[in-house]
């Protein structure tokens, strides 16, 4: 695991579990490994990553701890990514849940009747697949979830045929995962999936939107928007047509009363959960007379939430233009929409887009995608010259992490290897030092 991922892994672990519940939660998992060390035969660097490995799933997956599947799917990782036997990591994974069962708490989201029944184990199972249907190959889905690569590569690839809408493929044809009774459950979930997704292409958005909510919110607040997530998705669909125009309290009242008519929720709540979950945030206060309104715009994630349905919708509208046409006037489209749109282009339109980007040359997030379609695209040569364009110019800490995994695209380029080896050794920032060094690794 390189240093970008090991960052992140503790940043997450830390915005989960205060310090005492983390340090406990850290005794339990030594004291669990140090009862079987004998038998792991490993160094100790490598059983310290193992030990951080399963505190990282714990914090990642906290909604999902006590589902019974959640035991399985950390079993897997520890024996396909740790070369742990597998009846060791069950006695070891057994013991580590066990033990830590206060210190994680009640599950939020599902009763214990659920849990006995094993009624959220279809639902865990959406929700790892659907992780997965919506990473990269450059996104890091794998230290991110915390999943073995067995079981994401098998996935990925009944995400891959979801995504091409293959009329053969009706969920029957499922993979197999680790578990004959998982595969079972699988297989409803491609077919219930497939037949949702011919239906309506950015369904899985609607999932994710969901699982969000699940893991931003308490029980009782998540309870609230449940039965609207549909609803839901529309409203946040809504605010990012208006294209980087932040909406009054009015406007957002109007779209919400044409999302939502049951009006079980009102705006000021629908607001309220939005802004908790992170999908919306305060963008401005303008006064009107007397009074001040607040103006309300999407965050970052939801941009990235509701990128698919826009740009497929934009898409089948007569007389759009393709993609260059959409960095004439960069400030109109929002980034996360721009982003989509560049994935999702052809090698030649990519091409046609390079010229057009060079005003926003510096944006991590546009360049790194443009330069992984590119690769994508088996436009290699293209892509270096972006990214060496990108990096002669000032390098902030935050483009740290894009840095890392477009250049990692490149890393057989001499001239890519030549000026990550100057970012490596001269840069002020640690951060950058250390994307570049594990770029070149």
């Amino acid at each position: 695991m390189g240093f970008l991922g090991f960052t992140n892994k503790l940043n997450l672990i830390q915005s989960v579990f205060n310090r005492p519940q983390r340090l406990s939660v850290e005794r339990q998992i030594s004291r669990a490994f140090d009862e079987r060390r004998s038998g792991f035969g490993i160094s100790r660097p490598h059983s310290e990553l193992l030990q951080l490995d399963i505190l990282y799933a714990l914090a990642r997956h906290a909604r999902w701890v006590k589902v019974p599947l959640f035991r399985d799917v950390l079993v897997d990782f520890l024996v396909t990514e740790h070369e742990i036997p597998r009846a060791l990591s069950g006695s070891l994974v057994n013991d580590v849940l066990e033990s830590c069962d206060a210190l994680l708490g009640d599950d939020p989201n599902f009763t214990a009747s659920e849990l006995l029944h094993g009624k959220v184990d279809e639902e865990f199972l959406t929700y790892i697949f659907v992780a997965a249907a919506s990473s990269t190959p450059e996104s890091g889905v794998r230290e991110q979830l915390g999943l073995g690569t067995g079981l994401l590569r098998s996935l990925k690839s009944a995400a891959d045929s979801l995504a091409a809408q293959d009329p053969s493929f009706n969920g029957s044809g499922a993979p197999k995962l680790f578990l004959p009774d998982v595969d079972t459950v699988f297989a409803s979930i491609m077919i219930k999936l497939t037949k949702a997704v011919r239906e309506c292409p950015w369904v899985l958005d609607v999932y994710r939107l969901k699982y969000i909510l699940l893991e931003q919110l308490d029980r009782h607040r998540f309870a609230i928007l449940s039965p609207y997530v549909p609803e839901v998705y529309e409203f946040l669909c809504a605010i990012g047509r208006t294209n980087h125009k932040a909406l009054g309290q009015e406007s957002m009242e109007r779209i919400w009363a044409g999302c939502h008519e049951k009006r079980a929720v009102s705006i000021d709540g629908i607001v309220q959960l939005l802004q908790a979950a992170g999908l919306i945030f305060r963008s401005d206060i303008k006064r009107r007379g007397k009074r001040q309104e607040t103006h309300w715009d999407l965050t970052p994630a939801a941009e990235q939430l509701t990128a698919e349905a826009f740009v497929s919708t934009r898409s089948r509208q007569p007389g759009v233009g393709e993609l260059p046409d959409w960095f004439d006037a960069p400030a109109k489209w929002r980034k996360g929409y721009l982003q989509r749109a560049i994935a999702q282009s052809p090698g030649a339109v990519l091409q046609q887009a390079v010229p057009r980007l060079s005003p926003r040359i510096d944006d991590p997030v546009l360049a790194e995608s443009m330069i992984a379609a590119l690769v994508r695209s088996n436009l290699a040569d293209v892509a270096e010259g972006i990214f060496i364009s990108w990096i002669v110019q000032e390098i902030p800490p935050a483009s740290a992490t894009s840095i890392c995994r477009a250049a990692s695209l490149l890393n057989g380029r001499s001239a890519v290897r030549s000026r990550l080896q100057l970012i490596a050794e001269s840069h002020e920032s640690l951060m950058v030092r250390g994307a570049a060094l594990e770029a070149l690794l």
